[in-house]
């Protein structure tokens, strides 16, 4: 049965502050998603001298930015904007009015900034024609997931909205299969790498059809997990990571190598330079749980493996040399994930394997990936998040939303650092 549902959602789980408004329309099982808005601040140059993120300035960029980027959602998605023309008058409608500026009052409490924007920017607007509102409720940073929280429960008390929770891994997962519909000119989002906002352009994508039951490798700074999916929001924890995360992983090291922040892509390019030095690195760095009949992760030991190598080497000849240390920490880490991956994939049975989380945007992970799939397997399909969709971003809460569906009233949603998929 053929449907049409707008979502407006919220991400600010960590350092990117991003609101989605996404259409859904065509069938429950592979609806088309028409992107209205969809906006993504980053908060990395904040976090960049820190050498990592600090949860108190997260919370503090979130609560500065979450109003004014609402409001450019809105425009950008052409919805209405106008405002009430709110009097002081002693009668019901005054004493209306007052109580809702207790109940924001009683919400937003913790949030001075954003309350004080809530009431002047966002108070006087009409409602605007929304189904629902979604809102990353964890896992997280908590003063980052909080912030977010609270003000998705502010809308859907002053809108009267649907709220529906997301859990930030689940989010990642759907992120997957969003692909781009080849039937319309499509504009991927970017990641925006300055500290103002930026609208982007209209796009338009499809979920990818596909079939159960599936694997998920999620891999990003905070979380390394493989999740077996049986039907939609029906997520079993398979395997997970017994320390480091892949990308909290991939920082340490680049730190360890004198490289920026994040790590990811800074390992990644280093790695990539290799042609233009002839020199061969003797060690060869661990593949840590490789053989283990679990499937489960720990990266700590690598990370150490790295340290007590360029102790060896010395800072001279570590420089020379990082390009190989960097490319070997990276196959290492790609190595594991993938083996765990297929491992798994088989144990199971499945149809589908997944990738999603920051960690996705890896070039070495998504190629190598999808090289062992179809190598091993013409039956089994792999579907990867979109490079620009990889990290945080609200879109990918919209889509979880729409396939999870699980209203809760206001009052009763709270955030959770520590909320499992399972």
């Amino acid at each position: 049965m053929s449907r049409l549902i707008k979502i407006l959602a919220i991400e600010t789980s960590c350092d990117e502050t991003s609101i989605a408004i996404a259409e859904f329309s065509g069938t429950k099982r592979v609806p088309r998603v028409r992107v209205l808005s969809h906006i993504i601040l980053s908060q990395i140059p904040l976090h960049k001298k820190f050498g990592g993120v600090v949860p108190n300035l997260a919370r503090r960029e979130h609560e500065k930015n979450l109003a004014p980027i609402l409001l450019q959602a809105l425009k950008e998605a052409k919805l209405s904007v106008s405002s009430i023309k709110y009097q002081v008058l002693r009668s019901e409608k005054s004493k209306a009015l007052n109580t809702k500026y207790l109940i924001l009052n009683t919400i937003l409490g913790r949030e001075p900034e954003l309350l004080k924007q809530f009431i002047k920017k966002i108070l006087p607007l009409n409602p605007p024609p929304i189904d629902a509102i979604a809102v990353t409720y964890g896992p997280g940073l908590a003063p980052a997931l909080w912030v977010g929280v609270n003000f998705a429960r502010a809308l859907s008390y002053l809108w009267n909205m649907p709220l529906i929770p997301v859990n930030h891994m689940a989010g990642h997962l759907y992120s997957a299969l969003l692909q781009e519909n080849p039937k319309f000119e499509a504009r991927n989002p970017k990641q925006i790498q300055n500290s103002k906002s930026q609208i982007q352009n209209r796009f338009e994508f499809r979920i990818s059809n596909f079939e159960f039951p599936a694997v998920a490798l999620l891999v990003s700074g905070g979380h390394t997990e493989l999740v077996l999916m049986n039907a939609h929001g029906k997520f079993k924890v398979i395997g997970e990571t017994l320390d480091d995360a892949a990308g909290e992983a991939f920082d340490k090291v680049a730190r360890i190598l004198g490289l920026g922040y994040p790590g990811g892509p800074e390992i990644s390019a280093v790695a990539e330079i290799l042609s233009a030095i002839n020199y061969k690195l003797q060690a060869k760095l661990p593949r840590p749980m490789i053989h283990t009949k679990d499937h489960n992760f720990s990266f700590s030991g690598l990370k150490t493996a790295v340290l007590y190598l360029t102790r060896d080497l010395g800072p001279k000849k570590t420089k020379l040399l990082r390009p190989f240390i960097a490319k070997e920490f990276q196959d290492s880490v790609v190595e594991v994930l993938v083996k765990k991956t297929i491992r798994a994939a088989k144990e199971y049975r499945v149809k589908t394997i997944l990738l999603g989380g920051g960690v996705a945007a890896n070039k070495h992970l998504r190629q190598e990936l999808t090289k062992i799939v179809s190598s091993q397997s013409s039956n089994v399909k792999c579907r990867l998040s979109d490079v620009a969709l990889a990290g945080d971003n609200a879109l990918m809460i919209a889509t979880a939303a729409y396939f999870m569906d699980k209203k809760i009233a206001w009052r009763k949603l709270q955030a959770d650092a520590n909320l499992r998929l399972d």
